[in-house]
């Protein structure tokens, strides 16, 4: 079956990316996140103060919020995110759009670094 037909949340092809209220920034880190009372893993591919764009193994069927643990320069950043999209990109692998929920302050702290070194 497929996932479009599963679940509600998976939109995409006309995602209007400009619509972002941060520009993102590009980069591989990894990333684990909780999803009824499940463990994941995946690779932030991008992100911002409100928002990134994950690359994992692991379909989440009809999952609107996720608990995301970001691990930053000092500690683990924990906050509740909102999955926006979901995507197929092939037969083993996913992507999601989330928005971030009120994510703490060294989080914004960590992406504001990351664009003020890719700036400089």
């Amino acid at each position: 079956m497929d996932a479009s037909a599963t679940c509600g949340i998976l939109i995409a092809p006309e995602w209007n990316m400009n619509r972002r209220s941060f520009d993102r920034v590009d980069m591989s880190l990894p990333v684990k996140y909780m999803c009824e009372d499940m463990l994941y893993s995946g690779t932030i591919k991008n992100l911002s103060e409100n928002g990134m764009f994950i690359k994992t193994s692991n379909f989440l069927p009809c999952v609107n919020w996720i608990e995301i643990f970001v691990p930053l320069e000092e500690e683990i950043s924990k906050f509740f995110a909102r999955i926006r999209r979901i995507e197929k990109i092939d037969d083993a692998n996913f992507s999601m759009g989330i928005e971030l929920l009120n994510p703490p302050y060294s989080y914004i702290e960590f992406v504001g670094n990351l664009k003020a070194a890719m700036k400089s």
